[in-house]
């Protein structure tokens, strides 16, 4: 039999992964796979188990929010081309944007299902500085209510907590001045917010624009929202934005596969809902094609 390492997120998604578990290892099992099964302990747990154990394994299995599966396909590309192995989803997080993205159902059973009958496909990733990220890097309004968030709030409110805990930081917004280079933009103006992603959605709002996101074209999708000078350019940018209205003039979007973004004072980054550090120049590239998940 194939051999197949099951790590789950215990405590993603209201823990849900606890009524389904034995299920998705009875369905992975009648697959064709001797089943091993690990409960992460800590951050990073997903990132450390893959560059330690990946040779033990045909295909190793991630259920828990998209920071799961990031930190796994982290292990996955930092290992040499020849021993990556391929990756299976179960998703079970609280938004699962990247999960939406790769079209793989949120019923965790079914998601087993899909990674007993799926194929490999080959996903582009991001680089932040070097340091490899799964779908989005951002900075300003309402990024780090991710990872700001408590975990119990999380568990007991699900995507609510976030919208929540957005709402406490409306009047509480920074701006940032940033030089912005790239092939094709380059701006010098004031941001309350921008992201470059790789998803059809974020923090769970879909993207509803003409371009839908290709996962393996080497390209991902830059927005920045200039800051509001008067209450009535606020409101009309947050109309905008709601109704992703995105000839607004106060809002930025281009594909790119590499983009500077040099600030006079460090401006703190978040990456797939992480805390991603803070940076004076952050450069963001594409690697196109680089890792392989079940699909």
């Amino acid at each position: 039999m194939k051999k197949l390492l099951l790590m789950f997120n215990p405590t993603s998604g209201k823990s849900m992964i606890k009524q389904h578990l034995w299920q998705i290892v009875d369905i992975l099992v009648k697959g064709g796979y001797d089943v091993t099964v690990y409960p992460t302990q800590k951050r990073l747990d997903s990132y450390e188990t893959v560059k330690a154990r990946s040779k033990e394994f045909d295909l190793i299995a991630v259920s828990g929010g998209d920071g799961t599966l990031s930190e796994a396909m982290q292990g996955v590309v930092e290992l040499p081309e020849d021993e990556r192995v391929t990756l299976g989803y179960i998703p079970s997080g609280s938004t699962n944007d990247f999960g939406a993205s790769l079209g793989l159902p949120f019923d965790m059973p079914q998601a087993a299902r899909r990674i007993v009958d799926g194929s490999p496909f080959y996903c582009d990733y991001g680089r932040l500085n070097g340091k490899p990220f799964l779908y989005v890097s951002a900075f300003g309004i309402f990024t780090d209510v991710s990872y700001e968030t408590p975990q119990n709030t999380k568990n007991l409110l699900g995507h609510t907590a976030y919208i929540l805990e957005g709402i406490k930081r409306l009047n509480t917004y920074s701006y940032y001045h940033i030089q912005i280079e790239s092939d094709e933009v380059n701006t010098e103006d004031d941001f309350i917010l921008g992201f470059v992603s790789n998803t059809i959605s974020i923090g769970g709002m879909r993207n509803r624009s003409e371009y839908s996101p290709q996962l393996d074209d080497g390209m991902f999708e830059c927005i920045l929202l200039k800051q509001p000078r008067t209450p009535s350019e606020f409101q009309a940018l947050l109309s905008a934005w709601l109704s992703q209205d995105f000839d607004c003039p106060y809002i930025i979007k281009f594909m790119t596969k590499k983009v500077t973004f040099k600030s006079s004072e460090p401006i703190k980054w978040t990456t797939d809902g992480e805390d991603g550090g803070s940076h004076t120049k952050a450069e963001i590239e594409v690697v196109p094609k680089a890792y392989s998940i079940i699909v």
